[in-house]
């Protein structure tokens, strides 16, 4: 692994800009926070931006912080904390009247996923998601001051209202961890089924953490099965922690009887507790519930909501805000829930205590000067409204992104009936540069990509037939997704001696790797039987697939039994299986897997 912890402390002033870049008009929001002044700012993940809004005097300013900023904090005296993954930084700003200035960067590397504060604003906490770690950074002294090791894809967390407990969400494994601040060690950790975590919240007295996340019911999506919730669900989680024991684990069913609810992220809890607020960005809605006396059941919970509770307003209630909300923040001083929203490039604000009609929203605020896309542009932003559309399946329980999140890969295996069989279980193949990868799916039998979408939409998600331009859409917005950058590269992009001599290695005879991934995407247009199928399957050869971003994956091979990059290389695929040659010492899987974590 090459280190990147060196620090880059700076006093730099940053200007308020109109836009981030010449030409960029998407800002996708992915989340915000509110300033002491009340104010509100929001990391625009697709324009590498921070934007100032005033909920008065909409629009003031933005500033360019670095590419993909997904999480942002406020703390004391207009201290603002954003991390922007795919630099690998913690970047702090701060306000100069009605502009954001930037004030220090701290090099923290392998994907800081999200950022939370700690209430005395001394120290900032974000996860590592391809390192699977929490950084610590102490903010006077500009540095991190301690990594702990949390688990395998790291992506939300929370401090707790005392600033004693750090609350971390596992993706791969499906896990809240829990940190003890002052000695930085893990105290906890609750495990449960499921995969694509999302926030964590604390409720006021810090004796409950509340957090979303999508369950995994495991069967194939036949209709029945979808509307059982056996394939996939909604749900929101509570780990109540006690003086004495281990904190008890407990789940809700966010998905009613006919109307579920798709990709569950944002989590925000009222200022006195009484309220809990869930973001849906598949099924474009905010929901509420009222925490006095929800029916929480064992952390899998039922198949769908309670009819009781579904029915009953002043305990829940869904708010259709459009778009795709992302990240929240809850507004003490105006009494609102503030909703990035990642597709209509606004924050909304619901107001707090409307348990009578249900939430509303009372107010939506452009993140930048008002712009109009150009044809392609307006085209890749259609289909990736349709992507990331739950309702574009049965009784809308899932969306494309369910299954490829951001594109990519999952951490749980799927049956799709993409090829003609039932209970074929593989992993998600990543979306990246899908147009130039064909043929496709596992086994490579599709040779058609609009085809392709067109059967994953109307068999995989069993929604309605869309449009020749819907098809269109979603393959433009395809194939403007490019694989993530390394972070096991230096900043400079240089790759350490160990990656240079598995680079070798895998271009060597002695490995075969070339012989299947070659080309910008590491893949080949052809087949092949590489032993590991089954009598079950449809075709006896396999596609290989792109090993771009292959460091993000917990799960490789199309079975899924490959756990690490070092399992597929000493168990599954050797070169002893693949080119007949003896298997790879130690030495040389150290090395081959440093490079293809570059990759």
């Amino acid at each position: 692994m090459i280190a990147r912890s060196f620090v880059v402390w700076s006093a730099i002033v940053g200007l308020a800009l109109a836009a981030p870049a010449a030409g960029a008009t998407v800002r996708s929001p992915a989340a915000v926070a509110c300033l002491g002044d009340g104010r509100l700012v929001t990391a625009n993940a697709a324009a590498g931006s921070v934007s100032l809004v005033d909920p008065e005097r909409g629009f003031l300013a933005e500033i360019p912080v670095g590419p993909r900023p997904t999480a942002v904090a406020a703390g004391a005296g207009g201290l603002i904390a954003v991390s922007v993954r795919e630099a690998g930084e913690l970047v702090l700003l701060g306000v100069d009247g009605d502009r954001l200035v930037e004030r220090a960067r701290v090099a923290v590397g392998f994907e800081p996923w999200d950022v939370a504060l700690s209430p005395d604003g001394t120290r900032a906490f974000l996860p590592l998601s391809a390192a699977g770690e929490l950084a610590i950074v102490d903010l006077a002294r500009g540095e991190v001051a301690a990594r702990v090791a949390v688990g395998r894809l790291p992506r939300h967390v929370a401090v707790s209202p005392d600033g004693r407990t750090v609350a971390v969400a596992c993706s791969e494994g499906a896990a809240i961890v829990l940190v003890d601040a002052a000695s930085a060690t893990v105290a906890h950790a609750a495990p449960f089924k499921g995969f694509n975590l999302g926030a964590l919240a604390f409720a006021p007295d810090g004796a409950t953490v509340y957090f979303a996340w999508t369950y995994d019911g495991g069967s194939h999506p036949s209709p029945g099965n979808i509307r059982r919730g056996w394939v996939t669900g909604s749900r929101l989680g509570k780990l109540t922690l006690a003086a004495e024991g281990e904190p008890v684990l407990a789940g809700l069913t966010l998905d009613v009887s006919g109307k579920a609810v798709g990709d569950v992220l944002g989590v925000a809890v009222a200022p006195d507790g009484s309220e809990v607020f869930v973001s849906a960005g598949g099924t474009h809605e905010l929901l509420r519930f009222a925490t006095a006396d929800l029916p929480w059941t064992q952390i899998s919970g039922l198949e769908v909501m309670d009819p009781r509770l579904a029915a009953d307003a002043a305990r829940f209630s869904r708010c259709d805000v459009g778009g795709r909300p992302l990240g929240l923040a809850v507004d003490a001083r105006r009494q609102r829930v503030w909703i990035a929203n990642a597709l209509t490039d606004e924050v909304q604000a619901v107001a707090l205590g409307r348990a009578a009609d249900g939430p509303a929203v009372v107010a939506a605020l452009p993140v930048a000067p008002a712009g109009t896309l150009d044809g392609q542009a307006a085209l890749v932003r259609r289909g990736e409204a349709i992507f990331h559309d739950a309702r574009r399946s049965l009784d809308q329980w899932y969306s494309c992104h369910t299954c490829h999140f951001e594109g990519g890969a999952s951490t749980v295996t799927f049956d799709t009936r993409n090829d003609g069989s039932v209970g074929t279980y593989k992993t998600v193949l990543p979306l990246w540069g899908v147009a130039a990868t064909g043929p496709w799916t596992w086994h490579g039998w599709q040779t058609d990509l609009a085809q392709s979408l067109e059967k994953s939409l109307v068999e995989s998600m069993q929604g309605p037939q869309p449009t020749a331009d819907d098809v269109a859409a979603l393959g433009a917005y395809l194939e403007s997704l490019a694989p993530p950058p390394s972070p096991f590269r230096e900043p400079d992009g240089a790759a350490g001696m160990a990656a240079a001599r598995g680079r070798e290695l895998f271009a060597s005879a002695r490995a075969g790797c070339t012989s299947c991934h070659a080309g910008p995407y590491l893949t080949s247009a052809e087949t092949y039987d590489v032993g590991l199928g089954k009598s079950a399957d449809r075709y006896p050869t396999y596609s290989p697939p792109s090993l771009r971003a292959v460091y993000r994956k917990t799960r490789l091979l199309h079975h899924g039994k490959a756990r690490s990059l070092a399992d597929v290389l000493t168990r599954y695929h050797g070169p002893e299986k693949v080119s007949g040659e003896a298997p790879l010492s130690a030495d040389e899987v150290a090395d081959l897997v440093a490079y293809l974590e570059t990759l």
